[in-house]
């Protein structure tokens, strides 16, 4: 016997939506209760704390404001920045920028630094304030599980359906939208553990001055905590026209970009806020 042969569209149609909604609890749920406690760490750099808060785009740019804010690079003009002073001292992601001949991009100084945050965020993983790469798979994977189960279903019933002349546009567009939650469940999930959260949440209750008016030895940390926005209005401003510059070329080229997200590879100084 055929699975809702007795249910008329609309019946099933006002069941899909119950189950979206409920899908749609359970896959911030199921991350809220079942992600890794962590273990709260020392005191975490900037670095560490950009890595945290917005993942690698947040890295960067908390090195480059670091290095422009101390004198370190300087505007270039064309959306490029120059280096200022080579020996200047720094980490080694931004002795990595310090040795740039040429000027450089927002994009080229990503891939510059990428081998320091890919070392940052291995680090993060032993110490317990991000999710190790298994426990992050099956958590993502378990988010998106009531997602594709709907989907699965929607999709059988819409075929039987079809095969009988009704129609299932209204259906189809519910399917479209369980998709679309599904992958954007999949691409923005916190990858930090609840130890990981509670230290940027702590550090950003602890330094919402940072937030007004950030000093030149704390640009990277302002950076780190509430992104490049907080550097409008100081000297070190190009570091946030940059920025965005970077994120309109990217939308163009891609179309639609994320990270987001804190402990996520994605931009933004509040990458990785919610489940």
């Amino acid at each position: 016997m055929q699975l809702f042969s007795s249910w008329t569209g609309s019946d099933f149609l006002l069941f899909y939506i119950m189950l979206l909604a409920l899908s749609a609890f359970s896959a911030w749920w199921i991350p809220a209760n079942l992600r890794d406690s962590g273990r709260t760490s020392e005191s975490p750099d900037a670095e560490d704390v950009a890595m945290l808060a917005g993942g690698r785009v947040s890295h960067t740019d908390s090195v480059i404001a670091d290095l422009f804010a101390r004198g370190g690079l300087k505007d270039d003009g064309k959306n490029k920045l120059r280096v200022a002073e080579h020996g200047l001292p720094a980490s080694p992601a931004g002795r990595a920028l310090l040795a740039a001949r040429q000027p450089f991009s927002r994009s080229e100084a990503d891939s510059m630094v990428a081998i320091h945050a890919s070392r940052i965020t291995a680090r993060l993983r032993r110490e317990g304030l991000l999710l190790r790469p298994d426990v992050l798979t099956r958590l993502r994977g378990l988010s998106i599980t009531p997602f594709v189960s709907l989907f699965v279903i929607g999709l059988y019933r819409q075929r039987a359906g079809a095969a009988l002349g009704e129609s299932t546009g209204f259906l189809m567009i519910l399917m479209g939208l369980t998709a679309a939650l599904a992958v954007f469940r999949f691409a923005k999930f916190d990858k930090r553990t609840i130890a990981g959260i509670a230290a940027v949440t702590q550090l950003r209750e602890k330094s919402s001055r940072l937030r007004r008016a950030p000093q030149a030895s704390e640009a990277a940390m302002a950076v780190a905590l509430f992104g490049t926005g907080v550097l409008v209005g100081t000297p070190w401003e190009p570091v946030h026209a940059m920025r965005q510059q970077g994120s309109s070329d990217s939308s163009s080229d891609s179309g639609s970009d994320s990270n987001s997200g804190g402990g996520s590879d994605s931009g933004g100084g509040c990458g990785g806020c919610g489940g």
